[in-house]
């Protein structure tokens, strides 16, 4: 498993943190939560703060920030 995650680490454009920051945190957050839909949530919630944080929001998809206040919202609830 950790092998595989690795792997798409290499594709990552670690000069911008908007791009590495999610990716990241989705990676610390799914072992130390143990819940791969936990990790994937905050990894959502992270991606559209940093591009919106950023000004990039042409970068930040309707979809993604639609996904990201879902997420937000599940884990403000529970």
């Amino acid at each position: 498993m950790g092998a595989g995650h690795g792997q798409y680490q290499r594709g990552l454009d670690w000069d911008d943190t908007t791009e590495y920051a999610p990716a990241v945190v989705t990676a610390i957050a799914m072992p130390l939560t143990f819940s791969i839909a936990t990790g994937i949530g905050l990894g959502f919630i992270t991606y559209a703060l940093c591009k919106i944080l950023a000004g990039r929001f042409a970068e930040a998809k309707p979809a993604v920030v639609m996904l990201a206040a879902l997420f937000a919202l599940k884990f403000a609830v529970s």
